[in-house]
């Protein structure tokens, strides 16, 4: 069987099996087992796959019958335009996330114009352009390893209840090259840290689904994704409620709290930011659903 003559076969092998984007994913297939990118499909459609190629193809394809995740099956994912290695062991990263990313390099700019006037006006101040920030419940790392990639200027903090999720972070710090200035620690929220660590943004995507909701999720999420970083409790705020009340302790004066939100929890998560935060804003992801709250620590 040749290339063209497997893609066809798989697409509609995947159609039947009412697995959505047919196409695309028997191309990703393709791509991920011959080592070659979508042009050398098109190109060298003629070519014969051998029994090695076959049977890896075989394998994906019936994972994939399977409802397990693409990413899982070929092991990696694209996030910020970068790689990112994924396994059951963390959830896959999604392009909604990306507004938070997005949210906190602009809040890292702004700390560093302001840091930078700092320094023009008190010229024994070393320490004024050190940017610190806290990546709560990181899972594969790629809110923390983006921000390390896009703000060279940073160090990070990278915390999660798991040491599974880490060991796949640590593999996507170096992956990316950003291990020298993000530290990944082990721990309940901020248990594994201590008391006087400080950061100017404390920036997380909790778990945040309703329970009770958990089990109407596609079949790729509930069974393959980790359900620890799922369920946000009977309403999907109690990691919210923890965050809010124990960031301020690791703030510094006016930093900043970042969290990625379900599209209906905006008004709600405002609300309990209130007490202790200001300035609060709700941000559109890219489909115009509510993704992100990010407030200012009162003074």
């Amino acid at each position: 069987m040749n290339i063209r003559e497997y893609y066809r076969y798989a697409v509609e092998e995947l159609k039947s099996a009412n697995i959505e984007a047919p196409e695309l994913e028997a191309g990703v297939m393709l791509c991920h087992v011959l080592k070659c990118d979508r042009v050398y499909l098109y190109s060298h459609y003629d070519r014969i796959l051998d029994k090695e190629e076959m049977k890896l193809l075989r394998e994906m394809l019936n994972k994939r019958f399977q409802n397990v995740p693409l990413q899982y099956i070929i092991g990696e994912t694209e996030f910020m335009g970068l790689s990112f290695y994924v396994s059951p062991a963390v959830l896959i990263p999604r392009q909604d996330t990306e507004t938070l990313v997005e949210e906190c390099v602009k809040l890292v700019s702004m700390i560093n114009k302001a840091n930078l006037v700092k320094s023009n006006m008190d010229k024994d101040n070393v320490d004024a352009k050190e940017i610190k920030i806290l990546d709560m419940c990181t899972g594969s790392g790629c809110i923390a390893v983006s921000i390390a990639h896009y703000c060279p200027q940073c160090t990070l903090v990278a915390c999660d209840i798991s040491q599974d999720a880490l060991n796949i972070a640590r593999v996507n710090c170096e992956r990316n090259g950003v291990s020298d200035r993000v530290k990944l620690y082990c721990g309940d929220l901020f248990e594994s840290l201590s008391g006087d660590e400080q950061f100017n943004i404390i920036v997380s995507n909790p778990p945040y689904i309703e329970t009770d909701v958990i089990p109407e999720l596609q079949k790729e999420v509930k069974n393959h994704e980790p359900f620890l970083a799922l369920d946000g409790g009977m309403d999907g705020l109690d990691f919210y409620r923890k965050i809010i009340l124990n960031a301020p302790r690791y703030l510094t004066n006016g930093g900043y709290l970042a969290l990625e939100i379900g599209y209906n929890q905006g008004e709600s998560v405002k609300k309990l930011m209130n007490q202790l935060f200001c300035d609060i804003v709700i941000y559109k992801d890219i489909g115009g659903n509510d993704r992100v709250v990010i407030g200012r620590l009162k003074k």
